[in-house]
């Protein structure tokens, strides 16, 4: 039996909580015994705990922050070593920057070898950290790629992750889509939807700005963002002031099934976000059979094939005119989004990810 602790500070709603859920409740129970340790940014303890129930034991370490706080990283610290020098886990497998460089220092200190780091998005990467604190992260995880094997989430993550390490080895196992597949519903004329939280991450400011554009541009069309988020209330705003609440709707903050099933009265999915590392809104909108129309970054590449599942488009003017070219062609539209769904089969299942994983815990 191989014992396997996951580590993870971003617990509950959203994409890396959901991974780490799945991974836990994945793993064969006659091959694995798996512990969590984690803490949650959103939702309960108790909710999280819940919904890893394949995990043996947790252990809750409100510490483990995003954020760096001195006071907070070295009391996390301090208990992740004492966990893992009290149970000596066979495998550790951290996942986010900040568990990633707490649970592989402590592996360290308590002797464990056998330690694995997926980012699930560098930090160094996010557009709305300041230059002097996007420095700090990529010297943090530079100094820590000795410590470790990398498991990267998708393709680009990887070559960001090789960078780096300095040649040192670096994994590929993509995210998966945790959802079933659902047939689109019967619904009137065009609906051009996005999904996600309403942050700036995902430029929602752009988004607007074609819904507008889209809107005028063709008849009996509407749009609609399935989500909410810190940015909701200005985005509302936002909409009111171009007078466009009639025609665009802003749905807020809904249960992962709710969001499911809106995204089965879409035509066509919009994610023109700054950055990714694997959108786990694009697998969800591809297994529904929706062509995607994406910004050019690294997860969304990873993810929409140009021309083949949806485009990738450089620039806004480009963003709309792969829009409108796709709500003027249903025959494209269903081509492109059967495709999408055949490649989250193929390329991003459930089980492809847990074999995969297994793989590399029983190496």
């Amino acid at each position: 039996m191989t014992r396997v602790f996951q580590v993870v500070e971003c617990g509950g709603p959203g994409g890396t909580g959901e991974q780490v859920a799945a991974i836990c409740n994945g793993l064969d129970p006659a091959r694995f015994e798996v512990s969590l340790v984690f803490a949650v940014r959103a939702g309960s303890p108790d909710e999280y705990r819940a919904k890893c129930a394949g995990a043996k034991a947790a252990y809750h370490l409100p510490e483990m922050i995003r954020e760096i706080s001195v006071a907070d990283d070295l009391a996390a610290l301090r208990k992740l070593r004492a966990l893992f020098e009290e149970h000596r886990p066979d495998v550790i497998h951290a996942h986010s920057s900040k568990a990633g460089v707490l649970a592989r220092a402590a592996a360290k200190a308590a002797g464990i070898k056998k330690v694995f780091y997926t980012p699930h998005g560098f930090g160094f990467l996010q557009q709305d950290r300041s230059a002097a604190s996007r420095l700090l992260y990529k010297t943090v995880e530079k100094a820590a790629a000795r410590l470790g094997t990398t498991i990267a989430c998708a393709p680009g993550e990887a070559a960001a992750a090789a960078a780096l390490r300095g040649g040192r080895p670096v994994h590929t196992v993509c995210d998966a889509y945790l959802g079933e597949f659902r047939d689109p519903l019967p619904h009137d004329g065009v609906v051009v939807g996005s999904c996600g939280r309403l942050t700036y991450a995902r430029n929602p400011d752009a988004w607007v700005l074609l819904a507008q554009r889209l809107t005028d541009s063709r008849n009996g069309l509407n749009c609609v963002w399935i989500g909410g988020g810190e940015d909701e209330a200005r985005v509302r705003t936002y909409l009111e002031n171009m007078n466009l609440p009639g025609r665009v709707e802003l749905t807020g903050w809904l249960p992962s099934e709710q969001a499911r099933e809106r995204l089965r009265v879409l035509d066509l999915f919009v994610h023109y976000s700054r950055w990714d590392a694997l959108p786990n809104a694009v697998l969800e909108a591809m297994a529904a059979g929706l062509p995607v129309v994406a910004s050019d970054n690294s997860g969304n590449r990873d993810a929409v094939q140009d021309g083949v599942t949806g485009f990738i488009v450089g620039s806004e003017v480009e963003l709309l005119e792969r829009c409108q070219q796709l709500i003027d062609d249903k025959a494209l539209r269903l081509k492109l989004g059967a495709a999408g769904r055949e490649r989250v089969r193929r390329d991003f299942s459930r089980e492809r990810m847990i074999t995969e994983l297994s793989r590399l815990y029983a190496a």
